[in-house]
Protein backbone atom coordinates (compact mmCIF):
# COMPACT_ATOMS: atom_id res chain seq x y z
CA UNK A 1 0.00 0.00 0.00
CA UNK A 2 1.64 3.27 -0.97
CA UNK A 3 1.12 6.45 1.16
CA UNK A 4 -0.26 9.12 -0.24
CA UNK A 5 1.86 12.28 0.74
CA UNK A 6 0.74 15.49 -0.64
CA UNK A 7 -2.10 17.50 0.20
CA UNK A 8 -3.56 17.11 -2.88
CA UNK A 9 -3.68 13.85 -3.12
CA UNK A 10 -5.14 13.64 0.71
CA UNK A 11 -8.02 16.23 -0.46
CA UNK A 12 -8.57 14.35 -3.50
CA UNK A 13 -9.11 11.21 -2.37
CA UNK A 14 -10.84 12.85 0.87
CA UNK A 15 -8.97 11.29 3.62
CA UNK A 16 -7.72 13.39 6.27
CA UNK A 17 -4.33 12.97 7.89
CA UNK A 18 -3.71 12.82 11.75
CA UNK A 19 -2.62 16.28 11.88
CA UNK A 20 -5.40 18.03 10.48
CA UNK A 21 -7.46 15.56 12.39
CA UNK A 22 -5.94 16.98 15.22
CA UNK A 23 -6.03 20.37 14.00
CA UNK A 24 -10.00 20.28 13.47
CA UNK A 25 -10.44 18.42 16.75
CA UNK A 26 -9.10 21.77 18.67
CA UNK A 27 -10.67 24.47 16.66
CA UNK A 28 -14.27 22.39 17.15
CA UNK A 29 -13.05 22.17 21.10
CA UNK A 30 -12.38 25.88 20.81
CA UNK A 31 -15.25 26.92 19.26
CA UNK A 32 -17.53 24.71 21.74
CA UNK A 33 -15.89 26.59 24.86
CA UNK A 34 -16.00 30.08 23.47
CA UNK A 35 -19.66 29.36 22.48
CA UNK A 36 -21.11 27.26 25.37
CA UNK A 37 -24.42 28.17 24.89
CA UNK A 38 -24.20 27.00 21.23
CA UNK A 39 -24.60 23.48 19.59
CA UNK A 40 -21.73 23.02 17.07
CA UNK A 41 -21.66 19.85 14.46
CA UNK A 42 -18.27 19.16 12.67
CA UNK A 43 -18.18 17.19 9.17
CA UNK A 44 -15.39 16.83 6.92
CA UNK A 45 -16.93 16.88 3.62
CA UNK A 46 -15.40 17.14 0.01
CA UNK A 47 -11.85 18.57 0.98
CA UNK A 48 -13.20 21.35 3.78
CA UNK A 49 -14.03 20.69 7.56
CA UNK A 50 -17.05 22.22 8.02
CA UNK A 51 -18.32 23.49 11.21
CA UNK A 52 -21.85 24.32 11.73
CA UNK A 53 -23.02 26.52 14.65
CA UNK A 54 -26.38 27.04 16.07
CA UNK A 55 -26.76 29.66 17.88
CA UNK A 56 -29.50 32.06 19.42
CA UNK A 57 -32.05 30.30 16.37
CA UNK A 58 -28.72 31.18 14.14
CA UNK A 59 -27.44 28.60 11.95
CA UNK A 60 -23.63 29.84 10.93
CA UNK A 61 -20.99 27.89 9.03
CA UNK A 62 -17.34 27.67 9.44
CA UNK A 63 -14.94 25.94 6.38
CA UNK A 64 -11.56 25.15 6.68
CA UNK A 65 -10.40 24.04 3.78
CA UNK A 66 -7.92 20.96 3.70
CA UNK A 67 -5.31 22.81 2.70
CA UNK A 68 -5.45 25.66 5.28
CA UNK A 69 -4.90 23.39 8.26
CA UNK A 70 -2.28 21.77 6.54
CA UNK A 71 -0.64 24.89 5.40
CA UNK A 72 -0.66 26.44 9.14
CA UNK A 73 0.45 25.82 12.70
CA UNK A 74 -2.31 25.16 15.33
CA UNK A 75 -1.19 28.19 17.33
CA UNK A 76 -2.24 30.29 14.12
CA UNK A 77 -5.78 28.99 13.51
CA UNK A 78 -6.04 28.62 17.14
CA UNK A 79 -5.67 32.75 17.07
CA UNK A 80 -8.59 33.03 14.39
CA UNK A 81 -11.00 31.87 16.52
CA UNK A 82 -11.99 34.47 18.69
CA UNK A 83 -12.01 36.72 15.42
CA UNK A 84 -14.66 34.37 13.94
CA UNK A 85 -16.51 34.33 16.72
CA UNK A 86 -16.50 38.00 16.31
CA UNK A 87 -17.44 38.36 12.72
CA UNK A 88 -20.41 35.89 13.26
CA UNK A 89 -22.14 36.99 16.43
CA UNK A 90 -21.59 40.97 14.83
CA UNK A 91 -25.13 42.33 14.14
CA UNK A 92 -25.54 42.19 9.82
CA UNK A 93 -22.49 39.74 9.94
CA UNK A 94 -22.10 36.60 7.77
CA UNK A 95 -23.93 33.48 8.14
CA UNK A 96 -21.14 31.65 6.13
CA UNK A 97 -17.41 32.06 6.32
CA UNK A 98 -14.71 30.49 4.30
CA UNK A 99 -11.17 30.67 5.91
CA UNK A 100 -8.43 31.41 3.22
CA UNK A 101 -4.82 32.65 2.36
CA UNK A 102 -4.01 36.47 3.08
CA UNK A 103 -1.30 37.90 1.39
CA UNK A 104 -0.63 40.44 3.97
CA UNK A 105 2.11 38.78 6.65
CA UNK A 106 3.97 35.54 6.52
CA UNK A 107 1.09 33.11 7.72
CA UNK A 108 -1.76 35.47 8.01
CA UNK A 109 -5.01 33.94 7.46
CA UNK A 110 -8.35 35.92 6.41
CA UNK A 111 -11.71 35.14 6.29
CA UNK A 112 -13.91 35.39 3.80
CA UNK A 113 -17.58 36.15 4.49
CA UNK A 114 -20.67 35.29 2.49
CA UNK A 115 -23.72 35.53 3.31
Amino acid sequence: MTAIQTCEGIVKNKHMSVDTDLKAGLILEDLSQQLADAVIDYRFIGGSHRFRIHHANITYQVDFPERILLEHQIRDLEKIVPQIIDRLLKVGGPRRITIGNDTVGHRALALAATR
